[in-house]
């Protein structure tokens, strides 16, 4: 079980103070420590995929009200200039109200002339009404454009605090996994990163038996050949991050978090996934256990907020947690959700 917690002991001895304070709480067992940290980082990483989610959600929208902001624009532009015609044709109106027909053929000298203009005063009044028209309808269009911005606006505002709230809660819950480690003693945290430490070569051994990159082994492994090509791609790609740290919300090219990680990969082999561990599982097509190949998503626990890419040999390859690099876990290191194959 990849836990970071080589990394994360070493913080927890500056955040837990003198030796003295932690034997002062009261006595945790490293197998409880560990269950305690495992779940409390768990919880923070599904808190960042929901943060991930929402935060495509608020970049959306944002892009949708820019537009929105445009429309409008021009549409009270259209609004504008219609609204100086009505004022021009109200005026014209007015202006000839008193004048009849026949007193103006009467007080024109230029009888065919008048009558010419005439003809195209007539067309303009039977435009007038269009023009009308026209205006009450781009100024409704203008009114629902503001509407409409207002709304988008206002559901902007709650998702921006949505992501402030899940941001905050994942940074309780990494601070409570201090606080667990925190508890144990000097050489409690040192068994525990050992073990961490073990975990992570044992499974290192066995990713590399698998693709056929331990001293011993010359060719390809039957299990790595058994990927297809989009798959091993990936696979090869992900395996030249080994050793980059995580961090939240990282895609590369210097740090990933878990799902930045097959996104990269992915990528790499020419195909487009989706952000987050959650949505990813939507890519491709559902894959069983026992049929794994190289490369493909491997998903972890019951909210699907963990995913990984299958190596062979049972071993998986992912950015595990903060205070982690990209390393090699057993498949069995974490609960299995189901898989995925892009490609």
């Amino acid at each position: 079980m990849a836990l970071g917690l080589s990394s994360l002991a070493l913080g927890a001895a500056m955040f837990a103070g003198p030796v003295a304070t932690a034997s002062a709480d009261p006595a945790v067992t490293i197998a409880d420590a560990k269950a305690q940290i495992e779940q409390l980082q768990v919880d923070a990483e599904a808190l960042d995929q929901n943060y991930l989610a929402v935060k495509q959600q608020v970049d959306a929208s944002r892009a949708d009200l820019a537009l929105k902001q445009q429309d409008a624009q021009v549409q009270a532009q259209k609004v504008d200039a219609l609204r100086k015609q009505v004022g021009q044709a109200a005026l014209a109106q007015f202006q000839d109200r008193n004048v009849d027909t026949a007193a103006q053929l009467f007080l024109d000298s230029d009888t065919e002339g008048f009558l010419s203009q005439m003809s195209t005063i007539e067309k303009v009044g039977a435009n007038q009404n269009r023009v009308l028209q026209d205006f009450q309808q781009q100024r409704a269009g203008l009114t629902d454009l503001q509407k409409s911005r207002q709304t988008e606006l206002a559901a902007l505002q709650k998702k921006e605090s949505d992501l402030a709230a899940l941001k905050a809660g994942s940074d309780k819950k990494l601070t409570e996994a201090k606080a667990v480690l925190a508890k144990l003693t000097t050489e409690q945290q040192q068994t525990l990163a050992s073990q961490d430490q073990k975990q992570t070569e044992d499974a290192q051994t066995l990713a590399e038996s698998a693709l056929g990159t331990t001293p011993d082994t010359t060719t390809t492994s039957d299990t790595a050949a058994a990927g297809s090509e989009k798959g091993q791609t990936a696979l090869a790609w992900a395996r030249k991050q080994l050793g980059k740290p995580y961090r939240f919300g990282a895609t590369g090219p210097s740090s990933f978090d878990c799902s930045g990680l097959t996104l990269g990969a992915w990528k790499a082999a020419g195909v487009t996934i989706n952000r987050t561990s959650q949505a990813q599982f939507r890519n491709g097509k559902a894959v069983s256990r026992d049929d794994l190949q190289p490369g493909d998503l491997v998903f972890f626990y019951g909210g699907i907020s963990h995913v990984a890419l299958y190596v062979g040999n049972g071993t998986i390859i992912h950015a595990p947690r903060p205070g982690t690099d990209v390393r090699y876990a057993k498949l069995s290191s974490m609960p299995f959700a189901g898989a995925r194959r892009p490609a």
